[in-house]
C-alpha cells in the first residue's frame, strides 16, 4: 500500500490536468517519469485508467471510478499526517501564497506578521496577482480567489464573502450631482476596474440593501477611465474624477476621513465569495493547513482601519 501512494498522487495529478505534461509540471517530475508511474499503476491494477491520443488524455470508466475512491483515500491519509505533524509542532518550511492585490495590500499584509510570529520556522513569499486563469499550473502553494475556476481539480475552502458599494468625492458630487438609482450611472463618469482575464471592465452589479436576495441589476461600464489596480481607481475617485465601486469595509476609513462619500446607499453588490485553493496532488504540508486556517480567521475578522 505504501508504495502505491505516490502512484495514486500522480494519477490524480494527470486526471486533474487532463495532461501528462501538465501533471509533470505540477509534480516537478519529467513527463517520462509521470508516464512510467501511470503505466506501473495500470499494470498493478490490471485496468486501463486513461484513453490517450496525440492531443487528449481522458479517464476511462474504470479511471473515473478509481479517481473518486483514490481522492477520498488520499484526503484521509493527508488529514492523518497533518493531524500528527501539527501536534508535533512541525509547521515549518517555505510557503508561497498568491492573493488578489486588493486583499493582499489592504487586509493580509498587516496581519501576516501574526502568522510568522506564531510559526517562526515558516518563511513566506506573498505574491500579489489579479490573474485568475491557469490555476492548475500555478506554482503557489495556496491561491486566494474570488471565484472558483472552471474545471479545476484543486481543493478549496470558502473563507468568507464581501460586497462592493459605490462612492465618489464630495467635490465630484457638488459638481455633478448624486445618482439616485443605478440606472442613472449612465449620466455620470465612472471609474472602471479591469477584469484581468477578459481584459474588459467588470460590469457593475447591484441589488437592494433591504429587499434581500434578488436578481442583480447589471449596469454596463462606460467610463472614460479604466484601470487594473483598485488603489489607482480609488485615488482617481478621491481626486474628483468620477464614481467608483470598491469593497465596503475598505471604503469605510475613507468615508471617515471625508475623502469619499457613499452614493446609491440603498444598493450594494451581491455578496462575492473568497476562496483559498491548494493542490490535492501534493501531500498537504502542515504549514499549508495552518495558513488556510489563518486566512479564514483573517477574512472573517474585523478589517484593520486606517
Amino acid at each position: 500500500m505504501a508504495d502505491s501512494v505516490p502512484l495514486m498522487r500522480t494519477f490524480l495529478a494527470v486526471a486533474g490536468a487532463a495532461s501528462f505534461s501538465g501533471a509533470a509540471k505540477t509534480l516537478g517530475l519529467s513527463r517520462a517519469a509521470v508516464s512510467s508511474q501511470i503505466a506501473q499503476l495500470e499494470a498493478r491494477l490490471g485496468v486501463r485508467l486513461f484513453r490517450r491520443t496525440t492531443r487528449t488524455v481522458a479517464l476511462t470508466d474504470e479511471g473515473t471510478q478509481y479517481a473518486s475512491r483514490v481522492g477520498a483515500l488520499l484526503e484521509q491519509i493527508d488529514a492523518l499526517d497533518n493531524e500528527y505533524a501539527t501536534r508535533a509542532g512541525d509547521v515549518t518550511g517555505p510557503l508561497t501564497v498568491e492573493v488578489p492585490e486588493f486583499f493582499g495590500v489592504r487586509v493580509l499584509a498587516a496581519r501576516v506578521p501574526q502568522f510568522l510570529e506564531r510559526y517562526p520556522a515558516v518563511s513566506l513569499n506573498l505574491v500579489l496577482n489579479e490573474k485568475v486563469d491557469d490555476v492548475a499550473h500555478a506554482d503557489a502553494d495556496i491561491l486566494v480567489r474570488s471565484s472558483l475556476p472552471q474545471a479545476h481539480h484543486l481543493k478549496y475552502r470558502r473563507l468568507g464573502g464581501f460586497r462592493l458599494i459605490a462612492a465618489a468625492s464630495p467635490r465630484y458630487l457638488a459638481k455633478q450631482g448624486e445618482p439616485r438609482h443605478p440606472r442613472e450611472l449612465g449620466q455620470h463618469t465612472t471609474i472602471d476596474y479591469i477584469n484581468s482575464v477578459s481584459g474588459q471592465p467588470f460590469e457593475w452589479e447591484f441589488e437592494p440593501v433591504r429587499r434581500g436576495r434578488s436578481e442583480p441589476l447589471v449596469v454596463a461600464p462606460k467610463g472614460r477611465l479604466t484601470c487594473n489596480n483598485s488603489d489607482a481607481c480609488i485615488e482617481a475617485a478621491i481626486a474628483g474624477f468620477g464614481i467608483v465601486t470598491d469593497v465596503d469595509f475598505m471604503l469605510a476609513p475613507l468615508f471617515k476621513r471625508k475623502l469619499l462619500v457613499p452614493v446609491l446607499t440603498a444598493w450594494h453588490s451581491p455578496e462575492y465569495p473568497l476562496f483559498a485553493l491548494w493542490h490535492p496532488g501534493r501531500p498537504v504540508a502542515p504549514r499549508i493547513t495552518a495558513f488556510v486556517d489563518f486566512l479564514e480567521q483573517v477574512a472573517q475578522a474585523d478589517p484593520p482601519h486606517e
